[in-house]
């Protein structure tokens, strides 16, 4: 009689380890899209140095693609301005302060901190790049992530899947009001860390983060050094009585880029206070010369032709004079649609520039000074010259 409950046990044994044994010869479903598990590989010199690897660059030179990166500065440096400059360079393709985005896409910006008036600083944005902001790809949170706090970090992660395409680049700002612990331990900024990576690993991006300065020590970044650590690149912008300086602290893989200074010009955003009816009105970054350094800062239409040229070389180097002409149209050379005051506007640029060595031209090519007195990588045979012909490779 007690071999009954025994021989029960072994068939349920046997049955279990059956149900086991075809539920591991099923073929294994494919995970969700993002959750994809990568393959373990190990690669060989052979592979590894099979072919040239190029940068990815979102800012030439400047920001790497999904690279994490930090920008931090004192109370009033105007960091969230920077950071919102590059954001909206990225998200419409246009030059970021005359520097080139070969990566263009969608961006999200959680606006932990100054979310009320981000709306008239897009708009102001907006309206010194003669946009209209219609169709752009640049995002919102309506609140701050709590990167430590895995429900508000599904939130967040499942609000940006939903987005028709992955974001090339996703704001923190700040690092503050998304941390929710103790900015010095060690402990809590790694998790903080290991939350980025995971977002940079699920989407394929860079993520910049906002940061306040230390308080004793104003030239790092507050809390743990973890942080710095662990950064592909990190930026210090300092307050020069009008100016701001953003000066590269870290560039992990690349050489340092020069430091570029800043002056803010307050743009109308044509809209009203609807209750005292007085225009309101935004600030936005200009590029100016470096404090103590000899710099080549422009304004007006020599700057926006610039942009232009710097737009319209493309991988090539250089621009025909017609291709230069139509983009600087496009990006408003001049305030006026006559095409005479266009075409006069772009020609007294054209002039400056040339003569002020900010661009070199040839045979109806012109392309940024500096950047290149060759075709290719070969010199040409220069037989002669003209004196006095700026910034003209010799005929």
């Amino acid at each position: 009689m007690s071999a009954a409950p025994d021989l029960l046990k072994i068939r349920a044994a046997v049955q279990e380890r059956a149900e086991a044994f075809r539920a591991a010869e099923k073929p294994q479903e494919a995970p969700a899209e993002g959750e994809a598990r990568r393959a373990f590989r190990l690669l060989g010199l052979t592979e590894m140095l099979a072919e040239p690897r190029p940068t990815a660059w979102l800012l030439r030179d400047y920001l790497e693609a999904e690279a994490l990166a930090c920008l931090f500065g004192a109370s009033g440096s105007m960091k969230s301005f920077m950071a919102l400059d590059m954001g909206l360079s990225i998200a419409s393709g246009l030059p970021w302060q005359g520097v080139d985005v070969p990566q263009a896409g969608p961006v999200v910006y959680v606006a932990g901190e100054g979310f009320r008036g981000l709306s008239r600083r897009i708009k102001a944005w907006l309206l010194a790049h003669h946009m209209t902001g219609e169709g752009l790809p640049f995002h919102v949170a309506s609140e701050a992530v709590q990167f430590l706090d895995p429900a508000s970090v599904e939130a967040a992660t499942s609000a940006i899947a939903d987005l028709a395409e992955h974001p090339r680049l996703i704001v923190i700002d700040t690092l503050a009001r998304c941390f929710g612990a103790d900015e010095n331990s060690t402990q809590d900024m790694s998790a903080f860390i290991a939350a980025l990576d995971r977002l940079r690993a699920r989407f394929g991006c860079a993520v910049l983060v906002v940061h306040h300065s230390g308080l004793a020590e104003q030239n790092r970044a507050r809390g743990a050094s973890a942080l710095r650590a662990a950064l592909d690149w990190e930026y210090r912008l300092d307050v020069r009585d009008d100016t701001r300086v953003l000066t590269c602290t870290k560039a992990k893989d690349h050489d340092v880029p020069p430091d570029m200074a800043f002056e803010a010009d307050t743009m109308p955003t044509g809209w009203t206070d609807p209750e005292t009816g007085d225009p309101i009105g935004s600030l936005v970054l200009r590029q100016v010369d470096v404090p103590g350094k000899k710099g080549r800062a422009l304004t007006g239409a020599k700057r926006i032709a610039l942009e232009a040229l710097r737009a319209a070389c493309g991988a090539e180097g250089r621009a025909h004079i017609e291709k230069w002409r139509a983009e600087a149209y496009r990006r408003g050379v001049s305030t006026s649609e006559e095409p005479r005051a266009k075409r006069q506007a772009f020609q007294r640029a054209v002039a400056a520039l040339v003569e002020s060595d900010h661009v070199e031209t040839e045979a109806g090519f012109y392309w940024p000074g500096g950047t290149r007195g060759t075709f290719g990588e070969q010199v040409p045979p220069c037989s002669g010259g003209r004196e006095g012909n700026k910034g003209n490779t010799p005929l």
